[in-house]
C-alpha cells in the first residue's frame, strides 16, 4: 500500500486542516476560532508541520490531530500545573491535553490555558503581568 503525504508549506493553518480526518476537523477548526477570538493578536504559523499561534513572536499555544485523539499544547512546563483540578479527566502531560475529537475542550479551559501561557510570556519577555498564581486563581473562580 502507497502512502501518501501532504504537504501544507503555502495554505497555513487552512491547509493543516484541510488534511485533517473529517472527524478531527470541526475540533480543532472550533479551537482555532476560540483562540483567535480571546487573542486576536496572536499571529499564526505552522512549526513542525503544526499549527501555532504567537504572541509578540513567542509561541502561545498550538494544535494538532492525531489518530485517536486531538492535542492542545503551550511551550510551557509549568502553564497546565497552575490550573489545577480544572483539568482533572483529561489526558495530560507536562505540556499538553489530550481530548476526543468529539469531545471538544470546554472555553473555560481553553480560555484559561490561553490566559497562563500568555501571562508567561509577558512574565519573561514583556511587561510585568500577575503572577501565575493569581491568573491561576482568577482562571478557576471563572469556571
Amino acid at each position: 500500500m502507497e502512502q501518501t503525504i501532504t504537504t501544507v508549506s503555502s495554505e497555513g493553518i487552512d491547509g493543516y486542516l484541510a488534511t485533517v480526518a473529517e472527524t478531527h476537523r470541526a475540533a480543532l477548526e472550533t479551537l482555532r476560532r476560540q483562540i483567535r477570538r480571546f487573542y486576536p493578536e496572536a499571529t499564526e504559523h505552522l512549526s513542525y508541520g503544526n499549527p501555532l499561534f504567537k504572541l509578540n513572536g513567542h509561541p502561545l499555544v498550538g494544535f494538532s490531530a492525531h489518530q485517536r485523539h486531538c492535542g492542545f499544547f503551550v511551550w510551557s512546563k509549568t502553564a497546565l500545573k497552575t490550573l489545577g483540578d480544572m483539568l482533572d479527566g483529561y489526558d495530560t502531560a507536562e505540556s499538553t491535553i489530550r481530548f476526543a475529537p468529539d469531545t471538544r475542550l470546554p472555553e473555560g479551559i481553553v480560555k484559561a490555558v490561553l490566559d497562563v501561557r500568555a501571562g508567561e510570556i509577558q512574565d519573561r519577555w514583556g511587561q510585568k503581568s500577575t503572577t501565575k498564581q493569581a491568573r491561576a486563581t482568577a482562571a478557576l473562580e471563572a469556571r
